[in-house]
This record gives C-alpha cells, sequence and structure tokens, in this order.
C-alpha cells in the first residue's frame, strides 16, 4: 500500500489500502501460474476502488492486514486465508514481477474514480463517451442527443450509500420531450463502468439511463445479500431518487424500465415484482429459481459457487450468511437426515419465479435472454423461468443464444462488440423497452431480425428464439429459429416401447443394447 512503486496522479489524495487475504478457493482451485495473476487482480482492484475494500491501515505486515479485516468485521475471510507466510511470499512476488505500465493505469483509474475529484471525473467521462461514439467504438454510432454524465450517491433506506452513475440526454432547441428511465443494477463483481458503454448509446437514442452499485460491491456501502429483501429496497431506493431528480433530467417517471446481465438481471426481475413503477424489465443471463441454479437436482455447483465467492471476497463484502447457507445445502447432500428449510427460505425470496403472481398480476412485459453453454444459469431453467411468467399472465420474450455465462452481453460492454459477429440481444432489449416504454414510436431498423430461419413470425418480434450453433462460432452473423409457443406446434411425438425393432434390423431394442455393450 502506498508505498514508492503506487504513484497517485495529480489532484488525488494517498490512500493506504489493505490488500484482502485470498480465499483458499480462489488459490487452491487453480493453476500455480495463474495465482501470482489473481494476486495482482486483488491489488489492482484495491487501488482502483479503494472506498470499496478496506482502508485505514498500511500494509506493513500480514498482521496489519488481519486486524484491519478483524476490524471491518470481515471474519469470513480467515476461514478461507492461506498461511501467514504464503500470503507474504505471494505478495513479495507480486511487487516484483508486476510491470510498472500496469501500476500507472492503475493508479490512474483511482484518481479517476476518486470522490476528491469528482467534477473532473465526470468531465473526463464525458469526454470519453463523447469520443467514443464519435469513433464508433463498439456498438456506438455517431450523432443522436448530447449526453450529460452525472456521478452521484443513493441513500436506501436503511441508510446505505450506493454508487452510481447517469447519463441524461439533452433536449434540443425548444423541445419540451420528456425521456424515458432504464435503471441498470451491476452485474457480480463488474464495477460502475460496466455499462458506461451502453449508457452512452441508449442516452445518445433518448433514454435517461441510471447504472447503480449494489450494496457490497466496490464503493457502495453494506454487505452483499445475493438480491435479498435489503436489495430490492435498494431498487425502490434507486426509483425514488429517480423520482425526486425527474423534472431536473427530464425524465418520465411514469415510463422506468429495469434491465441488468447475470447478477443484475435478477436484481431488475426482482426489482420490478416488488415496484410497480417498473413498467417493463429484461434479464440476460439471469436466473429465475436460485435452488435450481446453485443445486439443480441437488447436485451443488461446486466450481460456479467457488468463481462467485472468491470474486465477491476480492472486490466486494459478502454477507457471512451465504457461506453459511452454502454449508447448509453441502450437509444436506450427504446427510439426508439434514434439513434445508431455512436455506430453501433463504433462496425463495431471491428467486423471481417465487414472485410470478406478483410480477404478473399486472401484466409486466419481460425480456429473458440465456445462453445455451451457460453452466451457471443454464438454458432449460430460463425456457422453465418463460413458462412460469408466460402461465402466470406476463408477457414474455425469450432469447436463447450461443455462449457461455454473459457471453452474448460482455463483447458490446467491453467495447469489442465490433472484433466479433454483431450479437443483436442488445438490440433485441433496446427494441423491447422502446416498445414498452416508448409505444407510440416506430421500432428501430430491425437488424436482428436478418439470418431468421424456419418460421414466418409477425413484426411485433417472436415469442420465443434459438440461435443456432454454427461452426464458424462467433466469426460469422448469427442465425435463429423462431416459434410464436412453447412447446411449438410444429413439434412431434415420437414413442418408442421395449422391444420395438429398431430400424435398420430386425432386433429388439433389448438385444441391439445387448449387443452394443458386448460390442
Amino acid at each position: 500500500t502506498g508505498p514508492g512503486w503506487l504513484g497517485a496522479p495529480p489532484g488525488c489524495r494517498r490512500r493506504r489500502i489493505v490488500l484482502p487475504l485470498l480465499a483458499r478457493t480462489a488459490t487452491d482451485r487453480m493453476p500455480s501460474t495463474l495465482q501470482p495473476l489473481l494476486l495482482f487482480a486483488s491489488l489492482a482492484t484495491a487501488a482502483a476502488f479503494p472506498d470499496g475494500l478496506w482502508t485505514g491501515a498500511s500494509y506493513d505486515g500480514i498482521e496489519a492486514a488481519e486486524e484491519a479485516v478483524a476490524l471491518h468485521q470481515v471474519e469470513v475471510l480467515k476461514q478461507f486465508a492461506n498461511s501467514v507466510e504464503e500470503v507474504k511470499e505471494r505478495v513479495n512476488y507480486v511487487q516484483k514481477t508486476a510491470p510498472g505500465w500496469a501500476l500507472g493505469i492503475v493508479s490512474a483509474v483511482a484518481g479517476f474514480l476518486d470522490e476528491t475529484v469528482q467534477v473532473p471525473a465526470v468531465k473526463a467521462h464525458a469526454a470519453a463517451m463523447s469520443l467514443a461514439q464519435a469513433v464508433s467504438l463498439s456498438d456506438l454510432r455517431p450523432g443522436g442527443r448530447p449526453v450529460r454524465w452525472e456521478h452521484l450517491t443513493v441513500v436506501s433506506g436503511d441508510g446505505t450509500r450506493l454508487r452510481a452513475t447517469v447519463a441524461i440526454p439533452q433536449q434540443r432547441g425548444g423541445e419540451r420531450a420528456s425521456f424515458p428511465v432504464v435503471v441498470m443494477p451491476n452485474s457480480w463483481a463488474l464495477c460502475v463502468l460496466e455499462y458506461t458503454l451502453k449508457q452512452q448509446e441508449w442516452a445518445a437514442a433518448g433514454y435517461v439511463v441510471l447504472h447503480y452499485q449494489a450494496r457490497g460491491w466496490f464503493n457502495s456501502e453494506g454487505l452483499i445479500e445475493v438480491a435479498g429483501p435489503a436489495d430490492v429496497a435498494d431498487a425502490s431506493a434507486v426509483l425514488d431518487e429517480v423520482g425526486k431528480r425527474a423534472a431536473e433530467w427530464r425524465a418520465d417517471a411514469e415510463a422506468i424500465g429495469m434491465v441488468g446481465v447475470s447478477y443484475g438481471g435478477g436484481l431488475a426481475l426482482l426489482g420490478a415484482a416488488h415496484d410497480a413503477r417498473v413498467k417493463c424489465a429484461a434479464s440476460l443471463s439471469g436466473w429465475g429459481n436460485l435452488t435450481r441454479a446453485l443445486a439443480g437436482q441437488a447436485a451443488p455447483n461446486q466450481v460456479w459457487f467457488d468463481i462467485l465467492m472468491s470474486t465477491s471476497i476480492l472486490v466486494g463484502r459478502p454477507d457471512p450468511q451465504i457461506h453459511a447457507m452454502w454449508e447448509s445445502l453441502v450437509s444436506a447432500v450427504v446427510d439426508p437426515a439434514a434439513t434445508v428449510d431455512p436455506l430453501l427460505a433463504w433462496a425463495e425470496e431471491r428467486s423471481p419465479e417465487a414472485f410470478a403472481a406478483k410480477m404478473c398480476g399486472r401484466r409486466l412485459p419481460v425480456l429473458v435472454s440465456n445462453n445455451a453453454q451457460d453452466e451457471l444459469f443454464v438454458s432449460d431453467a430460463a425456457l422453465m423461468l418463460r413458462q412460469t411468467l408466460h402461465g402466470a399472465g406476463c408477457r414474455v420474450q425469450l432469447l436463447i443464444n450461443q455462449g457461455v455465462h454473459a457471453m452474448a452481453e460482455l463483447p458490446s460492454l467491453a467495447g469489442i462488440g465490433g472484433l466479433v459477429a454483431h450479437q443483436p440481444v442488445w438490440d433485441e432489449t433496446l427494441r423491447f423497452m422502446q416498445a414498452h416504454l416508448r409505444p407510440s414510436k416506430e421500432p428501430p431498423p430491425a437488424e436482428a431480425q436478418q439470418g431468421e430461419v424456419g418460421h414466418p413470425h409477425p413484426p411485433s418480434r417472436p415469442a420465443i428464439r434459438f440461435q443456432l450453433r454454427s461452426p464458424e462460432g462467433i466469426f460469422v452473423a448469427p442465425r435463429f429459429v423462431s416459434y410464436d409457443r412453447w412447446p411449438p406446434r410444429e413439434q412431434e411425438a415420437v414413442s418408442l416401447r421395449l422391444g420395438q425393432p429398431l430400424l435398420g434390423g430386425g432386433a429388439t431394442g433389448g438385444e441391439a443394447a445387448a449387443g452394443q455393450a458386448a460390442a
């Protein structure tokens, strides 16, 4: 922390940063060659987001770090922490091998986000986005409305302060238009810059786009509660802030939608379920049933739990209850007598499916988008969520894209959308928002309909679309097949009975199976 190797840019006060102890799950389950990279990532996030990690003590040794962690009531870390000597050795290795240019970038980011240079940071943010739009970075295109940026703090009902940024479209001369609002909660372990490019793009198209950092992450206060009741209350507090600032932002507080990726997708659906001010919601790579996601068919998803817990420890403050609930789940798998009722109750209040009646009683429009190779929130679960919401009365549009978790969404967010074949998930999401927040307007051009195969569909968009797999992968334009209902009308039922002859031979099914086994 703060020795000579991490210089602060002009105008940025120095901070002392305590390096978070690395979780055993984050280090012991990866190749040794990657462990120094993880340590460097920890140093970088600590430098870039000092308010989101433990501050106020210098790093003179691992004893000081442990004391600071204890003072900040993060005892859960000590259950995972490696030995003192091991942590010391790895920190020394990173300090010797980290390239100077990388540390310089980290230092610049720290200055960019530091609250002492808030006004210059906002100006730099706006200038960077204007330049990105001028050069057509990712999905940005020149033109549209001028965009003003604001960094703000939202205070939730329990006093928790949440970090937020808002992109505000500007009215043209003599115009009296008000703008629909899109609220975007952050994804798991992603920072306040996650949606910056989309905020710029959509604000230039005439939307007030507010992104907030959920509690427990980076510079937002509180503990990570995995979309619990406090997170739902936070979403309502954000909507309260929109209402207070509506006149200043020229925002239409009667036309609010929520959009999120992964963790943010679940927060978007839960926020919409509990607050009727949300007129539509889009969940991209999100979940419907948390128990099914983390322990489908009573098989705990240990790999993903390790990933989620490790990243939350690095850049956030997880509630110790999360690990306790996971331990109870694992115990129940090996001990049938163990009770899981508290776990099921904990998961249910975090599952949008549990609030289908509340959400769909007002026929809420919902967009659900998941990816076919996602092993965290699997595509079968997305279909189940669609069926549950559709059956409860919601108007649901479902997209199943190719790729692993969040892979269809991330290229555009990261500014590399132009380097691979264009994925239409963000086009579809904007189209969805426009259809339900600005219904009198014409929808944007139908780029996503190019490559459509299979069945004709009405201009209002098909209810269900599946992206077809291509041998060229992400480097060719995606193609889709569409259906207006599920199961599809074209589905054929085939019944197979024991003893029925197989095609191409007279052997019965049982005989053929025995022959194959013998072979």
